[in-house]
């Protein structure tokens, strides 16, 4: 009897523990209702206005929890057991939207799963707030889920009227790093909630401790003696000067962040396909092997929805560098003191006093043969006349009688040394003077007789393919189709070379011409290198993968190397200032060449030839006239013998 009794109260045991395990299998626990208050202070906190809850309660729960939560705040429930979609219910156009999830309930941790494995991520666009009853945080769970360094995780231990708050998140769930569990502060109702963790959140979170980010970038020169080295030292600074300098900032964002760097050399920016894909850093970014660049990137409409952009870090500018002509090829030198509408003025002046001298002339004619009507001027006119025609270095076979025609004299006489004491001033001054600068815009350019290069870099090709402004497309026109002997794309250092024989712009951009023009120039080269703005400068900036976990963390710790300086210090380190003609050199008198002098030779020849011409039309002329004077007088003669002849003849 005994032993049949201990049996019978085993075998209750045994189904009390059967009914135990199985009852939680059949209807869900209804789990402790989270306090309502608590909820509300703590997205308002992180400035959340609409939440999603994630639990299993009954509908009296749900209804008190949701009605006092939806005064201030747009929220739904979802019970965890009826979800197969989490993507059409957390899908919103809100910036944050907060999630709530009851740890306590079963199936709960299908919802995390359910989250990563829909490609939802856990960053700053979601604010969790997990739930539980449990003594501690769920580490071995937590463990698996994908968090990145911007998640916004929080799990909340329930204990009767206060939840104490732990923050969760991993460094980098992609490149093995570890789970980070810190305590946030704790909420009671008397007292609210109370954060500790007051400090900006990547700044908290900046010691990656040592996980391997990817990086890539691209230069034009072979790195020598390699890769990281050639990047690093400032050796050869003129040699892919920008991209170095964004390697530089990012070893500053590596001994900031405390991460190691996976460099790759790539051969391409990134520009789109035939088929639509993209090559180079680009592509790889969409792939998902490449982290961040270490070089530099412009801001195009088709990269925007695929790569992240940082902060602007550089602004390129693209120069045409040129040594000035000596001469104007568009533009006559001795014509060059005065402007095309006064030589015009002076043209139709001179017509107005030639016509008035002619009518002088006349009227003098008429009275110099009725002297007795005639006013005669005394003697101080006359002298008045030589000394102001001998000021001018003027002239005249004219000795006018009549006051009329001196005073059209004496004004004539003044205008014109007027005339030639500014003109000779002008010529006298501008070769004294520094030389005027007449290319100073990209049409200038464009009209010039120069010939012109570029640099052969992928930027500079896309920047012309691009450029739809009418200045840019002139010059693109004119120059790029013309017929010219040097090609067109060529590699910096040759293109400067070009540049200091003269006769040759070359488009480079300004930070790594300087360091050439500095070495290779001569002081006369340098002081005649004149650069003309090819584009407006293009802000480039680091760019990273496509919801890239890093992309705050970084801008972040670019606008703090921007004002603790260190972006200047760079670019000093990796620019090149602007060579400077000293002032005892640009002083020196401007020698005057044959080219510039030629037009005043061109007019001695020219006058020299006219003349020998007129003198032989004249000498031909006079002989011709000789000889037909010689021949009537010989006839004549004939002429006179024969009739003389004739009457001796009659008389006889």
């Amino acid at each position: 009897m005994h032993k049949s009794g201990m049996q019978y109260l085993l075998l209750n045991i045994n189904w009390t523990m059967v009914i135990i395990i199985l009852i939680p299998q059949i209807m869900p626990i209804v789990s402790q209702r989270i306090n309502q208050k608590f909820t509300l202070n703590y997205f308002a906190e992180k400035k959340v206005q609409q939440i999603s809850m994630f639990a299993c309660w009954n509908n009296a729960d749900i209804l008190k929890y949701t009605k006092h939560i939806m005064k201030n705040t747009q929220m739904s429930y979802h019970a965890i057991e009826d979800i197969f979609n989490i993507r059409s219910f957390l899908k919103s156009d809100y910036y944050k939207i907060g999630v709530v999830l009851d740890f306590d309930c079963p199936g709960s941790q299908d919802i995390l799963k359910q989250f990563s494995a829909a490609n939802l991520l856990f960053n700053e666009s979601y604010v969790w707030l997990t739930v539980t009853t449990l003594p501690e945080v769920p580490t071995i769970i937590l463990r698996e889920l994908p968090l990145r360094v911007d998640s916004e995780f929080v799990v909340a231990l329930a204990y009767k009227d206060t939840y104490v708050l732990y923050d969760v998140y991993n460094y980098s769930y992609r490149h093995g790093g570890k789970l980070n569990i810190t305590k946030m502060g704790f909420w009671k109702e008397e007292s609210g909630l109370k954060n500790y963790l007051t400090q900006y959140k990547f700044k908290r979170r900046q010691n990656l401790h040592g996980i391997t980010l990817n990086f890539s970038t691209i230069l034009t020169n072979k790195p020598e003696p390699d890769l990281e080295t050639y990047l690093a030292i400032p050796k050869d600074r003129h040699l892919d000067s920008v991209t170095r300098y964004h390697y530089g900032l990012v070893l500053h964002l590596r001994d900031i962040y405390n991460f190691s760097i996976n460099l790759k050399l790539d051969t391409s920016w990134g520009y789109r396909n035939t088929n639509g894909t993209f090559n180079g850093i680009i592509g790889d970014m969409i792939k998902g092997t490449i982290d961040a660049s270490a070089c530099y990137f412009q801001q195009r409409e088709e990269r925007i929805g695929l790569v992240e952009y940082t902060v602007p870090t550089y602004g390129l500018k693209p120069h045409m560098f040129f040594r000035h002509p000596k001469k104007n090829t568009l533009r006559n030198q001795f014509l060059k003191p005065l402007e095309k509408n006064v030589w015009m003025l002076s043209l139709n002046i001179s017509i107005v006093f030639w016509i008035f001298l002619i009518i002088v002339v006349k009227v003098d004619d008429y009275y110099q043969s009725h002297r007795d009507q005639m006013w005669l001027a005394d003697a101080s006119s006359d002298s008045t006349i030589t000394i102001v025609a001998a000021i001018s270095q003027q002239g005249s076979s004219i000795e006018p009688n009549l006051f009329s025609g001196r005073i059209a004299f004496l004004v004539l006489f003044v205008w014109s040394l007027m005339m030639f004491q500014f003109y000779s001033a002008s010529i006298v001054g501008s070769l004294l003077a520094p030389p005027k600068r007449f290319i100073n815009t990209l049409l200038d350019l464009a009209d010039s007789d120069l010939e012109v290069g570029f640099e052969d870099i992928a930027w500079q090709r896309n920047a012309f393919a691009t450029k739809d402004d009418p200045e840019t497309v002139y010059f693109y026109k004119k120059k790029f189709y013309s017929v010219q002997k040097r090609k067109h794309w060529d590699h910096q250092k040759n293109g400067m070379l070009e540049v200091s024989k003269g006769g040759y712009a070359f488009s480079s951009e300004t930070g790594s011409a300087y360091q050439i023009i500095e070495d290779t120039f001569t002081q006369e080269q340098i002081c005649d290198v004149v650069e003309v703005p090819l584009i407006e400068p293009q802000y480039v900036s680091l760019i990273m993968s496509k919801y890239s976990p890093f992309k705050e963390m970084f801008i972040y710790g670019l606008r703090q190397m921007v004002q603790h300086g260190l972006v200047d210090h760079l670019k000093k380190v990796w620019t090149h200032r602007r060579p400077q003609c000293p002032e005892s050199f640009r002083s020196q008198p401007l020698p005057i060449g044959l080219m510039e002098f030629s037009p005043a030779l061109f007019l001695i020849v020219l006058g020299s030839v006219v003349a020998t011409i007129i003198l032989a039309v004249e000498k031909f002329l006079m002989i011709s006239s000789q000889r037909k004077i010689l021949k009537a007088e010989k006839v004549d003669s004939q002429s006179k013998s024969t009739t003389s002849l004739t009457t001796s003849q009659l008389e006889a």
